[in-house]
Order: structure tokens, then sequence, then C-alpha cells
């Protein structure tokens, strides 16, 4: 079990009219417990450590993290740059854009996400392919 799948149940349970999700696998077990005025989340790790313990980094990465704002999916589902096919894109490269401003679509199971602009600025680059299956809190636009 690793983090991408841990959000995706986290937002599955936020989706979805059901207010409990236990998941065992590999030794893992994980409960999230919708409550009212918040959530809990149980984690119980394999029995053994080592095991499963993560590989650690070593060495350097060429990539440097970038300075410039981006609008992050908002959850995790297939991403889409117009409102159907065939109709003209939210935004392309170029625009300038006002935060709140809808500039994309994330589906997921049938339901249409709103992507918006969390600040003003103007789209420097669309990270994502129209159509990728996209995390939620994958950068989607860089703005300028």
């Amino acid at each position: 079990m690793d983090i991408p799948q841990i959000r995706r149940l986290v937002d599955l349970l936020a989706r979805s009219p059901i207010d409990e999700l236990a998941i065992e696998e590999g030794g893992w077990k994980i409960r999230l417990t919708r409550q009212a005025g918040g959530a809990t989340t149980d984690f119980v790790p394999p029995s053994d450590p080592v095991r499963h313990a993560p590989a650690q980094a070593t060495g350097t990465t060429t990539d440097s993290p970038s300075l410039d704002p981006v609008i992050p999916s908002p959850t995790y589902g297939v991403f889409h740059l117009s409102p159907s096919p065939g109709t003209p894109a939210y935004v392309k490269v170029g625009d300038t854009v006002e935060a709140g401003q809808q500039v994309g679509l994330v589906e997921a199971m049938k339901v249409f996400n709103a992507v918006k602009a969390t600040q003003s600025g103007r789209i420097a680059k669309i990270l994502v392919e129209d159509g990728a299956e996209v995390e939620a809190g994958t950068p989607l636009f860089r703005l300028a």
C-alpha cells in the first residue's frame, strides 16, 4: 500500500455516502472513518517492518522544484480541458486567469469536479494531457 493508494481511498470515502472503509492488503491494514466534525484514520503497518520498509533515496535528482505556482487537481480522476468533446478548452497557454476561475474538469465515477485557479496569473504551461488519469494534488497547470 502506498501514498497514492491511500489518497484514492480518502477521496473515495469523501465522495461516497459510506462512513467507514477498511482495507487489508499485503499485511497492511487501514481503516478510514468519517465522523461528525472530522475523520479518523487507523493505520497498522505490517508486522515485518524491515521487509516492508521503503527504500531510501540515494544520489541526487536533476529535477529542481519550480517556484512558479501551479493549479492542482482537486481529486483523483480523468482530467478534461474542455466541458465536452469537440468544444473549446476552458483555457490555453497564454490565457490570463483569475482566482476561482474554472480551468478544467476532473471526472471520477461519472462525477465532474471543477478545477479552479488557486490564484490569478497567466497559464504558462499545461502539465497534463487531456484525458489523462490524475491523482488528487497532481499539478495540472503552471502559472506565470
